[in-house]
């Protein structure tokens, strides 16, 4: 038997290996699909040209777009500038006039737990509330006697509706005029958690029939 020297190893010449013997050449191209990407077109450039109507249409849509585990960014931006438009004409129509002009203001009084409005630098109203996990549970709406209850009440329950469901905080309606002003606007509903929005229907179905 013939053995080979190391000499023979050595001066062998190493053959080019196939990638298709280890399978490398069948591993698709990882591309990036621009179909799975959401579209921008049917969302105006300008929302103030947007009619009242529209704007709710616009803002149910999104709205539905983000009650999903993995929402599009595009769908969060959207959402934002949709909840600023309708804070400012909400404000507008208060005031009659630019909201850059209207010397008022709306916040979350943590220490307090309640949600406060203000106008002229007075404190109008505020809804209490309480926490309870997730949840912050609307116990009360009050409105200083000074001002007219029937002015005040709606434009407060929907600046703490609309400013609870940008910070994406989950409210439960349990206060009675909450309840009634979600009655007599059913287009905030869309704002409240999918279970509290079942209940609260169902409540009022009830209540109608009785």
């Amino acid at each position: 038997m013939r053995s080979s020297s190391f000499a023979d190893y050595r001066t062998q010449t190493a053959q080019a290996v196939d990638p298709q013997q280890f399978g490398m050449a069948a591993v698709p191209e990882i591309t990036r699909n621009a179909a799975a990407r959401p579209d921008d077109a049917g969302f105006p450039a300008d929302l103030s040209t947007v009619s009242n109507r529209q704007l709710r249409v616009l803002c149910n849509q999104t709205y539905r777009m983000l009650d999903r585990d993995f929402p599009a960014m595009e769908a969060v931006h959207h959402y934002e500038l949709l909840v600023e438009e309708i804070e400012r004409r909400e404000v507008q129509a208060e005031t009659r006039s630019e909201p850059t002009k209207a010397r008022g203001g709306f916040r979350d009084n943590s220490l307090f737990s309640r949600f406060e409005l203000f106008s002229d630098g007075t404190m109008v109203g505020h809804v209490k509330y309480e926490m309870k996990g997730p949840y912050a549970v609307l116990i009360q709406a009050v409105v200083d006697p000074q001002f007219d209850p029937v002015d005040v009440e709606p434009a407060l329950i929907r600046r703490v509706l609309l400013n609870a469901h940008q910070r994406r905080i989950a409210v439960v309606p349990y206060c009675p005029r909450v309840r009634e002003f979600l009655r007599e606007f059913p287009q905030y509903r869309a704002l409240l958690p999918v279970d509290q929005r079942k209940r609260l229907e169902a409540a009022l179905l009830v209540s109608a029939d009785a």
